[in-house]
């Protein structure tokens, strides 16, 4: 088994202050999960409050999910997840993404390029980086959000695996099969990973569990990015306008009461996925919901 584990906790903790991300880290590792994921957003630096957290932590693998490609250049990102990786004892795991032409123009000043062609620049960058420090003990795993079928193969054939999100259950034995493949062309033996980002809604209702799926997915379901792979996976427009319809909020957000988001991490595992990281969304659509990390403890 990877250093992932089976089950992590997913969260954007740039609405918290500081001192209560870090009861929200103490209360993740203390309640069991393997691996703690933190994104990247425009708030707080991911690499920097990571390094922190490996002082803090003691049994949890952090993980980087997802680093912006367009943030740092390859060299950077290299260097930063080799000293994570070094102060946390080999708990580290770094997601890399291409990110969204709604983030990198706006948010950024960067042009965003094609996807594919940049990330496979990206990866040959990051592979030829030079480190004139200390090497941690071995290189930390590497993978890459994707989503459709050529950046799925190509992070089978570059990277330690996959790590899509969005996605309903349908998807999962498709992008399964699609980063095998990318290891098969490659030649690799060993069989990468398939991770995976499930937001989940506890409710006592169906009528506020999609309300708070919904006010979560209002800015994910107008990225272009995901819209196309959605449509892929046989949703329609109309599915698609805000604020998105009941079947596809059910299907991409689990939705319901503790048996049946277990059931849901259960059924994307027996689809073929190694790593399943729970999004923890409370009432009101936002994350690192408490109740829900603690219920959903391993």
């Amino acid at each position: 088994m990877s250093i992932l584990g089976r089950l992590g906790l997913w969260s954007g903790l740039d609405t918290l202050s500081t001192d209560d991300v870090l009861a929200h880290v103490r209360r993740v590792e203390a309640a069991g999960y393997d691996t703690l994921w933190l994104n990247e957003t425009s708030g707080r630096e991911p690499m920097a409050m990571l390094g922190a957290l490996t002082q803090l932590t003691h049994r949890i693998t952090l993980g980087m999910g997802i680093a912006s490609i367009y943030a740092r250049d390859a060299a950077a990102a290299h260097a930063g997840a080799r000293t994570v990786a070094e102060l946390s004892g080999g708990r580290f795991v770094l997601g890399l993404g291409a990110s969204h032409p709604e983030r990198v123009g706006p948010q950024r000043g960067h042009e965003y390029l094609p996807a594919l062609a940049t990330m496979t620049a990206y990866l040959d960058a990051y592979e030829a980086a030079p480190y004139a420090a200390p090497p941690p003990a071995a290189e930390p795993p590497l993978v890459i959000a994707a989503l459709r079928r050529r950046m799925v193969t190509l992070a089978g054939a570059r990277t330690d695996g996959a790590f899509p999100f969005f996605v309903p259950l349908s998807y999962a034995a498709r992008a399964r099969s699609w980063v095998d493949e990318g290891a098969a062309s490659a030649g690799r033996g060993t069989r990468p990973l398939l991770v995976l980002a499930l937001p989940v809604v506890l409710a006592d209702d169906l009528a506020s569990g999609l309300a708070a799926a919904r006010a979560y997915s209002r800015w994910y379901i107008q990225l272009v990015n995901y819209r196309a792979n959605l449509l892929e996976c046989g949703y329609t427009e109309a599915d698609l306008e805000p604020p998105g319809s009941e079947r596809i909020m059910r299907e991409v957000v689990a939705i319901g009461d503790v048996a049946e988001a277990r059931a849901r991490i259960a059924a994307f595992r027996d689809a073929g996925v190694d790593h399943v990281a729970v999004i923890p969304i409370g009432p009101d659509g936002k994350v690192a919901h408490a109740p829900t990390v603690e219920a959903l403890a391993p």
